[in-house]
C-alpha cells in the first residue's frame, strides 16, 4: 500500500525541530504536533518551518505587508509567503497539517483563491474562537475568515467548546471540526525525587497569562518561581525569582522542585491557555492550581486531577493554595490522580492516533 504523503508545517524559534523528530536530542515532542509518534509505514512524513521573525527579504519584503494589516485586527498573522517560500515541499504532500492559527489561515488564504485544492488540509485552530472578539463587528473581516476556514478539510480544535464556538461565530459546517486533545512527551516530563525548593512555580509567555492574580495572592514568606519573559511587577522582593531562556530540562527540574503549580490566565471561553504548562506539571507529579475555564473543565475534573479557581479572583486564588498547603492528603491525591490521567489520555501517541484516525476516517 502506498504511503500518504503527509507535510507539517511549523511557526516556531525551535531550531532542532529534525533533530526532535528523529530522536537525536533529548527534547520534548509535544509540539511536533503528533509528527514524531505517525505510524512510518503508513506515511511518509516531512515538515518545514517558518519562523515568525523570519527577516523579511524576497517575498517576505512584500507579504509582510498584508501580514501585519490583518494581525492588527484579528490578533494573529496571515504569512501568505509560506506557500511561495516552500511551494515545492507543498506541492510534494498529499495532506499538508497546518500546526498554529496564523499558518492555517496562510495556508487557506492560497486555497480560497484556487490554489491546493487537490491537498487534504489539517488545519489546527487554537485562538480564533476567542480572538473574534476583537473583529466581531468588522464584517469583510470577519467573512473573510470564515472563507478561509470553511476551505479546510478538516479544523483541529483543543476542546468541544472551541469547536462549537467556531462552528457557530464563522458558520462552518460542524462535521468538518474535530476535537484534537493536546498531549505531552512522557518520556520527557517525568516525576522525579528532588528535593523541594519553592513553594510555588507558574509558567508562561502567551497574551493570557494573568501573573498580577498570583503575585497579589502570594504571602511574602511564599518562595515562588515564575518561568516568563513577560514583565511581572510585585512587591514582594526576593521572594519571587523571575527567569527565562532556560532548557526545557531545567524547567522540567523546576516543576519537580515546586511544592505546587499554578497556571494563572485570564477569563476565556474557549481557548486552553495554559494547557501545556498544566499537563507538563501533572506528568510531573505535581499538584496544580489552573484557572477556570470550559476547555479545561472538559479535561480534568475540579478536586480530582488538579483545583480550578476563579479567573482573576485573589481571594479564590488564596483560598486554593491555603488548601493545597493545608490539605496534604488532598495535594497527594490530586497529584496522583492527575498524572495518571495524562499518563492514559493526554500524550503525543495518543494524539499522534487521533490525527491518523481524522486521516483516514473523515
Amino acid at each position: 500500500m502506498e504511503k500518504i504523503k503527509i507535510l507539517f508545517i511549523f511557526r516556531t524559534p525551535m531550531e532542532d525541530i529534525g533533530l526532535i523528530n528523529d530522536g537525536k536530542v533529548k527534547e520534548p515532542a509535544e509540539f511536533l504536533w503528533g509528527m514524531k509518534d505517525l505510524d512510518r509505514s503508513k506515511y511518509d512524513v516531512r515538515f518545514i518551518n517558518a519562523p515568525r521573525f523570519g527577516k523579511r527579504t524576497g517575498i517576505r519584503r512584500l507579504t509582510w505587508i498584508f501580514e501585519v494589516a490583518f494581525a492588527k485586527y484579528v490578533r494573529i498573522g496571515l504569512p501568505i509567503d509560506i506557500y511561495l517560500k516552500y511551494k515545492k515541499d507543498i506541492k510534494w504532500a498529499d495532506e499538508i497539517v497546518c500546526t498554529y492559527d496564523q499558518v492555517s489561515v496562510g495556508i487557506l488564504f492560497w486555497r480560497l483563491f484556487g490554489f491546493l485544492r487537490k491537498k487534504k488540509i489539517h488545519a489546527v485552530v487554537m485562538s480564533l474562537s476567542e480572538r473574534i472578539v476583537y473583529f466581531k463587528n468588522i464584517y469583510p473581516l470577519r467573512w473573510f475568515v470564515s472563507a478561509l476556514l470553511r476551505r479546510a478539510d478538516h479544523i483541529l480544535t483543543l476542546s468541544d467548546a472551541a469547536s462549537d464556538a467556531l462552528a457557530k461565530e464563522y458558520k462552518i459546517d460542524r462535521k468538518k471540526i474535530h476535537t484534537w486533545i493536546f498531549g505531552v512527551d512522557v518520556d520527557f516530563w517525568k516525576q522525579e525525587d528532588e528535593d523541594i525548593k519553592y513553594d510555588i512555580m507558574s509558567i508562561g509567555n502567551d497574551m493570557n497569562r494573568d501573573f498580577a492574580t498570583l503575585t497579589n495572592a502570594m504571602r511574602g514568606d511564599e518562595q515562588t518561581i515564575l518561568v516568563t519573559k513577560k514583565h511581572v511587577e510585585h512587591e514582594h522582593g526576593d521572594s519571587i525569582v523571575i527567569v527565562s531562556g532556560i532548557s526545557n530540562a531545567e524547567v522540567n527540574n523546576l516543576y519537580n522542585q515546586s511544592r505546587m503549580v499554578v497556571v494563572p490566565s485570564i477569563a476565556l471561553k474557549t481557548e486552553s491557555s495554559g494547557l501545556s504548562c498544566l499537563l507538563q506539571a501533572l506528568a510531573c507529579g505535581r499538584p496544580v492550581i489552573v484557572s477556570d475555564a470550559p476547555s479545561l473543565r472538559e479535561l480534568f475534573e475540579d478536586e480530582v486531577h488538579c483545583l480550578f479557581y476563579n479567573p482573576g479572583s485573589v481571594d479564590d486564588l488564596r483560598k486554593k493554595i491555603d488548601l493545597l498547603k493545608n490539605d496534604v492528603d488532598l495535594a497527594k491525591k490530586i497529584s496522583a490522580q492527575g498524572r495518571e490521567l495524562v499518563l492514559e489520555r493526554y500524550t503525543c501517541k495518543v494524539m499522534s492516533d487521533k490525527l491518523h484516525y481524522i486521516s483516514k476516517h473523515s
